[in-house]
């Protein structure tokens, strides 16, 4: 850990706001009109949104009910079930950045 503590400190900025200040943004960025943001990962499953894996054990959140229904009682099934189910045997990253290049997009934050 120590290491790492190292190579962020020889970065180009220091822990201060004043230091924080002076970053400019790239102007590839500025200039870039469409990138896609994509969750990829055990939430994947179920495809209901943001926060799944908290949601699925707050009653009241439709997460909460979409689990039930789905999958049963998340005290029965619960997160740790869903991350068994999560396979990646058909994923194929160039086709996908391929069909993103092809919706222009300019970037890509997984």
């Amino acid at each position: 850990m120590e290491e790492y503590l190292k190579i962020i400190q020889q970065g180009p900025f220091s822990p201060t706001w004043e230091s924080f200040r002076q970053f400019k943004c790239p102007q590839w960025f500025l200039d870039a009109k469409f990138g896609i943001w994509a969750h990829w990962g055990p939430q994947s499953v179920p495809m209901y949104g943001d926060w799944y894996a908290r949601n699925i054990y707050r009653e009241g959140e439709p997460q909460y009910y979409y689990h039930w229904r789905k999958y049963g009682h998340p005290s029965k099934v619960g997160y740790k079930d869903i991350v068994q189910m999560w396979k990646v045997e058909k994923f194929n990253p160039e086709e996908l950045i391929d069909l993103y290049i092809q919706a222009s997009a300019k970037y890509f934050v997984a």
